[in-house]
């Protein structure tokens, strides 16, 4: 059964927030602007049917869609891969734009969408689907290709990287959280192989992932970090349940469960398991404040679009200082943190090289900072379309519930200050 109305108007979005415009931002050079213009047209011509798609599974609530929605998230992965844009660990000498730049330009356009200019329209962006990309593409592949050695290389990060099979990391525990000096799992040596026995939560892409690493206890006591082939979701002893949050819907966040799971040893990524996932972290966090900075852009588009066309007692709803204070706040804020994820993502592309426990606190910062945006962003668009929050018609185009997921990150800020990250940790 379909729950929307037909009764209510379509919310028409406004092109007037030069601030939401990712082009318009001054910073940006001629070469990351051009960047960004070919993947919004990317995203209009590749992903944005496909995107609708998953939003209109979201509508049918009386009808399993979990099938439906698995197909399409991989078909996106691989639409990303085959234009460089899933991962953006090979072929780092071939565009003008740095690294890290990159990832955080691409995250940005999919969680906040575009304008198109062919159409004369808005093309909506979603979170979800990139935090399936952030999953795979970066929390997976880098510190794969970090450590991986030449067979661990070809066989499991080309086909990540290159082709887009669906990948995942996996860190979470259920008491230990995001304190990696807290985590249980034990990756146990048996000559040959090795056994993982241990539970993971919160993990993205885990129900639908190929391959997924697995970071848990040596024999030794030392962190470590393993590969595992699920065997496109059948391997012996290892279960992945979907977990349903309250947002991020369209995004396979899972419980692991590993029960006397045997993997071979070659799986085994050389190295100290803190060093490893370090060498994602400082990068995811600059990536989550880009998706978090898109994913605000595109709900102060709705407040704002709403505010001007809705009237409620003979007066617009921009007229009220209540409505229209915030989303101006917000807005302001948005431009300030943008140009600062800009400049950091620069700076952190300059000194890949050399790059310290200082740099990597202080991505922490900005992505606590611009997680607490899109949060409060949502706040005053739910607060701004009144009833109409309430139901999917309006929710599910939103995203409402998505920052939600992902406000302070977990409490992954408290990670960089514990006692094993001090020791261990000293460059990636």
């Amino acid at each position: 059964m379909d729950i929307r109305f037909e009764e209510f108007t379509p919310l028409r979005i406004i092109r007037n927030l030069p601030e939401c415009d990712l082009l318009a931002n001054p910073l940006l050079t001629a070469e990351e602007k051009e960047f960004v213009n070919h993947f919004y047209d990317f995203l209009e011509r590749d992903l944005d049917d496909d995107i609708k798609k998953l939003e209109e599974l979201n509508y049918f609530v009386e009808v399993p869609t979990q099938d439906q929605k698995a197909q399409i998230i991989v078909k996106i992965m691989r639409k990303l891969a085959q234009k460089g844009y899933y991962s953006v660990v090979l072929d780092k000498d071939k565009y003008s734009v740095g690294h890290l730049m990159r990832n955080c330009l691409i995250a940005f356009a999919l969680c906040g969408g575009r304008w198109s200019e062919a159409n004369d329209k808005y093309v909506g962006g979603n979170w979800s689907v990139e935090m399936g990309r952030l999953a795979g593409g970066t929390l997976f592949c880098n510190p794969v290709d970090y450590k991986a050695n030449k067979y661990q290389r070809e066989h499991y990060l080309i086909p990540v990287a290159r082709d887009g099979v669906v990948a995942a990391s996996a860190m979470t525990e259920f008491e230990a959280g995001s304190d990696i000096a807290r985590m249980e799992l034990r990756i146990k040596d048996d000559i040959e192989e090795v056994i993982l026995e241990g539970k993971k939560i919160f993990i993205t892409n885990g129900p639908i992932a190929k391959y997924i690493l697995v970071y848990g206890r040596l024999d030794n006591g030392t962190l470590g970090a393993v590969i595992v082939d699920t065997k496109d979701q059948t391997l012996e002893n290892f279960k992945a349940i979907r977990l349903r949050t309250y947002g991020m819907t369209d995004a396979f966040v899972s419980r692991l469960v590993f029960n006397d799971v045997r993997i071979p040893r070659e799986n085994l990524l050389e190295g100290n398991g803190l060093d490893i996932a370090f060498h994602q972290l400082t990068e995811e966090r600059l990536v989550i404040s880009a998706e978090a900075l898109g994913d605000a852009a595109k709900k102060l588009l709705y407040s704002h679009s709403y505010a001007i066309q809705r009237k409620q007692f003979e007066h617009k709803l921009h007229e009220y200082q209540i409505v229209r204070m915030p989303i101006n706040k917000n807005v302001r804020q948005l431009r300030l943190l943008t140009d600062s994820m800009i400049n950091y993502a620069r700076l952190l592309d300059a000194k890949r090289d050399a790059m310290s426990k200082q740099l990597a606190r202080q991505a922490m910062g900005l992505k606590i900072a611009t997680t607490e945006l899109a949060f409060e962003a949502s706040i005053h668009c739910f607060r701004t379309m009144g009833g109409r929050g309430f139901i999917r018609q309006y929710s599910v185009p939103v995203g409402f519930l998505d920052a939600y997921c992902m406000i302070h990150g977990g409490g992954s800020n408290y990670v960089l200050e514990d006692s094993e990250s001090r020791q261990l940790f000293k460059y990636i």
